[in-house]
């Protein structure tokens, strides 16, 4: 029973890495079609996501008869349940990389309003983010995970440049426009991307610590609101 175990944890961390290396392959290929205008690639790899949303289903199976077979508990049953949230975010990675293909098609019939600089850049911090998220979480390793989460910050600032930039080329050149606007979503989704790491690599904690850091800023506040009840209650008992 107990090599049995081993043997269906083991699988399931195989699993995850297959999915972890689709959803960056495709957000990878999905940027180069984009860049070199490659209709066909674009095409190709938009079908790609639909092997990610299966693969998740048969890692969503495998946790679920991981938890109803041998109810594990402490550290094991945290890693299965950040693995079951952490696929829901390598799965919304796989439909933002079909949603940069679509733009990627439609681009490829216009020409370039800039030269793609910043955007190759951004892919390779957000996928590094996405890397080493799942390394963080496969290994426990809350240093780099908490690594993977402040890179984010970086993410943030370069999609305020490049949203500011587009947003000025769109306004002073209304023919452009349209495209502009593609891009600023192009740029979204690669923003988006880095908060999906950031879950995971929050997960990695999780798994590790105990400790949640999803919705952490909302947790104190609540803390000091009730902090703040607690200590008018007894000024208006004196």
């Amino acid at each position: 029973m107990i090599e049995r175990y081993i043997e269906d944890l083991d699988e399931l961390k195989r699993s995850f890495i297959e999915m972890a290396d689709m959803a960056r392959k495709i957000l990878s290929e999905a940027m180069e079609a984009l860049t070199e205008r490659n209709v066909e690639k674009a095409e190709i790899t938009y079908e790609y996501d639909r092997l990610i949303d299966l693969k998740e289903i048969e890692i969503e199976e495998k946790c679920v008869r991981i938890l109803a077979l041998y109810s594990p508990e402490a550290t094991d049953l945290r890693f299965v349940v950040s693995i079951l949230k952490s696929i829901v975010d390598l799965e919304r990675v796989g439909d933002l990389a079909r949603d940069i293909c679509e733009t990627a098609i439609h681009l490829s019939k216009h020409p370039p309003i800039k030269p793609y600089i910043d955007l190759p850049r951004m892919l390779v911090i957000v996928n590094e983010m996405l890397k080493n998220s799942i390394m963080a979480l496969l290994r426990g390793d809350v240093d780099l995970a908490k690594e993977v989460i402040n890179k984010d910050d970086i993410v943030d600032s370069f999609y305020q440049r490049l949203f500011d930039e587009l947003t000025e080329i769109a306004s002073k050149d209304p023919v452009n426009g349209d495209i502009a606007v593609r891009l600023i979503l192009v740029v979204k989704a690669l923003e988006r991307v880095g908060d999906h790491a950031t879950n995971i690599a929050e997960y990695a904690i999780y798994y590790k610590t105990g400790d949640v850091v999803k919705h952490k800023k909302a947790q104190e506040y609540l803390k000091k609101l009730k902090e703040a009840e607690a200590k008018k209650d007894e000024n208006g008992k004196e």
